[in-house]
């Protein structure tokens, strides 16, 4: 007689790649799939929440090394596997403060998309299930980091709407993947405050921190 396959799935964490242990009481309600416990305290969790022109931030991590180590692979070597591994831990959480928001994520430039072969952004959220609404384009291709202060305080500038939907009766969460200096986040809202959304929120998945307080918080 055939002996009875087993439903359940072994699953090994996309960075580490150890098998994941199902131990926690996390693992009693929802069974990780992308990331171990090991690796995603390596990350150093911790929500921190603030206010920018009146519109109220999250973020999950510090930008430390750990992440930045992640999000090279994920998005510097197109690494689409490790999409889920950012979210995955912390879904039911983000899932009930969210439950009603549609999500505009930062944009990419679209040479950098096609580069990439997938539009990292709108992945790492892709685990809330929400309806993604990518409003947002860049209209030239720059980095960040290659800018000056005075062009950070422009970058409105290379941003556009790729559509304009009526948003008055919709909760808006805006998504990135680092918050540094903040000026594309407040750019990408104040273009998004044009179509009047009922209330807007932003859920960034990194923040450099500001100072030596907030580093230790």
């Amino acid at each position: 007689m055939p002996s009875k396959k087993s439903n359940t799935a072994t699953h090994f964490c996309k960075i580490c790649h150890r098998e994941i242990s199902q131990k926690s009481i996390f693992d009693w309600v929802f069974t990780a799939k992308f990331i171990c416990a090991r690796c995603y305290a390596s990350l150093e969790p911790r929500l921190v929440r603030w206010k920018e022109n009146g519109v109220t931030f999250t973020s999950i991590y510090p930008y430390r090394e750990a992440y930045q180590s992640l999000l090279y692979l994920y998005k510097g070597c197109g690494d689409i596997e490790l999409s889920g591994t950012f979210l995955e831990r912390l879904l039911p959480l983000l899932k009930l403060k969210y439950h009603d928001y549609v999500l505009i994520p930062a944009p990419s430039h679209i040479s950098k998309v096609a580069e990439r072969g997938f539009d990292h952004v709108p992945l790492m959220f892709e685990g809330l299930g929400k309806k993604v609404l990518p409003l947002l384009r860049k209209t030239k291709d720059v980095k960040q980091s290659d800018l000056s202060a005075k062009e950070r305080r422009n970058v409105g500038n290379i941003l556009a709407f790729t559509d304009k939907p009526d948003l008055r009766n919709e909760k808006v969460l805006f998504v990135d993947d680092v918050f540094t200096t903040g000026s594309t986040a407040r750019a990408c809202i104040k273009l998004i405050q044009k179509l009047k959304p009922k209330k807007i929120e932003a859920l960034v998945v990194a923040k450099v921190p500001k100072n030596r307080h907030e580093e230790k918080r």
